[in-house]
């Protein structure tokens, strides 16, 4: 696998997003913490000299400039005059004519207040001595006397240097880092989108039984292999479909165009009179009307399984809908010498399309006054439970066998006890359609006897 893939993924560019973000933060950090160990050092320096210089005024003003040399002496840690040893600090004490009194620096110029200066410690082990930057302070002692006291500002640079070594190594070990880890999920990225891409240049290539792996991990590609499976198993299903579909509208449509044909070739031959021929063009018609029923009919479940009438989705009272449709075909059914009672409940509310709802349920009870001997029972309920609204039409005529109640939801399938009735086998399979399309779920069982079908919608 090549590494300008891996440098050019949207992984490996987010893991260096993060590291440069990483840096920017680390780097206002470091200022910060810099920032407040420089002010806390440089603080507690002055508050050292400042402690210092008091104490020598202090003793100035008690006995002169004899005392405040002597308190210069024990502040530098003299041997004669104290145990301690301090050499980070350095004093001077001047006369008024320049003399160095005490201490352990030059003759300096006078500052007065707080002040840096570089100086050379000729006590350093260096034979030509080191420079030392100062922070300090000077004050006049008494009408001609000078004190200069200070602090070796090397600790602070030592500890500012420490800071910027430590951020330098941090950054450092997290661009590797994220270097390392930008490359092995950018090789893990660039291999499952490779397995997608294979995967769908099989498919484009015929192959439709391929799918993308699913590791079982539930991350995100695993949610995308599903969902590329679920839509590749749509697709199968469709243009198995589409093909059954084909097949049946072919077998299907060969027995009225035959008809047709059969009719319009005996005219030809046959008929010499008006009367023959106005027959002939009769029946010609009623076959034409029959072949347009039924791409009609096919149209209409074309464009409901599309999804095109979901922009006229609104909310629908369903059991207002199913009272029409009752006291529509309840004449009807008697007509037939049937017998369609109802059971509804008020108030059932659901969101969908009325007009392909109320093709629905004509539809059920159509097939059920259709493909029923005379004196069934129908009964058409609708109930609401559980947060669902369930729409049944049942009745107990001959039922359909359990192999059966698959089938007879396809396009054209038509019971053996059905050939001898008008239709095409599509009603059901319009019915199957604005099922879909709505998301509900159709169930055929037996209604011992007989045969209910009842179809469940989410409540609004």
């Amino acid at each position: 696998m090549r590494f300008g893939r891996i440098f050019k993924s949207d992984t490996f560019r987010l893991a260096a997003a993060f590291a440069v973000l990483f840096t920017v933060l680390a780097g206002a950090l470091m200022g910060t913490v810099l920032w407040i160990v420089d002010d806390t050092q440089t603080t507690t320096l002055m508050r050292e000299n400042d402690a210092d210089t008091e104490t020598v005024l202090n003793g100035f003003r008690d006995e002169g400039i004899p005392e405040a040399v002597e308190v210069v002496r024990q502040r530098l840690g003299n041997a004669r005059y104290s145990r301690t040893i301090r050499p980070d600090c350095y004093m001077v004490l001047e006369s008024g004519t320049g003399e160095i009194l005490a201490g352990n620096l030059p003759a300096q110029p006078r500052q007065i207040g707080i002040a840096t200066m570089v100086v050379r410690d000729n006590a350093s082990e260096n034979r030509r001595g080191r420079e030392v930057k100062l922070l300090g302070r000077g004050t006049p002692i008494g009408a001609d006397a000078y004190f200069f006291v200070g602090r070796d500002l090397r600790p602070s640079a030592v500890t500012r240097k420490r800071i910027i070594d430590a951020f330098i190594w941090v950054t450092a070990g997290a661009f590797g880092i994220a270097s390392i880890a930008g490359l092995l999920l950018g090789r893990r990225f660039a291999r499952r989108v490779d397995a997608v891409a294979r995967a769908c240049q099989d498919i484009v290539a015929g192959r439709l039984n391929e799918r993308i792996e699913v590791h079982g991990r539930n991350d995100e590609w695993d949610r995308l292999a599903a969902a590329i499976k679920d839509m590749l198993n749509r697709i199968a299903a469709l243009l198995d479909n589409l093909r059954q579909v084909s097949s049946d509208v072919a077998h299907d449509l060969r027995t009225p165009l035959t008809r047709l044909r059969n009719r319009l070739e005996e005219a030809r031959a046959a008929s010499t009179s008006t009367a023959q021929y106005a027959a002939a063009i009769s029946g010609a018609i009623v076959d034409v009307d029959q072949i347009l029923s039924m791409f009609a009919a096919l149209l209409r479940i074309s464009q409901v399984e599309a999804g095109d009438r979901l922009a006229k989705f609104a909310s629908v009272n369903v059991s207002e809908l199913c009272e029409n449709v009752f006291r529509m075909y309840q004449p009807v059914a008697e007509d037939y010498g049937h017998m369609l009672a109802a059971n509804i409940d008020e108030a059932a509310m659901i969101r969908g399309d009325a007009e392909l709802l109320m093709q629905m349920l004509t539809n059920l009870i159509e097939n059920a006054i259709h493909h029923t001997p005379a004196g069934t029972a129908i009964r058409l309920a609708l109930r609401c439970a559980s947060g669902a609204v369930c729409l049944s039409v049942a009745d107990n005529g001959p039922g359909i066998a359990a192999d059966q109640t698959e089938k007879v939801l396809r396009r054209f399938y038509r019971l053996a006890s059905s050939r001898t009735t008008s239709g095409h086998g599509l009603g059901l399979a319009l019915v199957a359609a604005v099922v879909q399309l709505h998301d509900a779920d159709i169930t055929l069982a037996d209604n011992q006897p007989g045969l209910r079908v009842e179809i469940r919608f989410s409540a609004t």
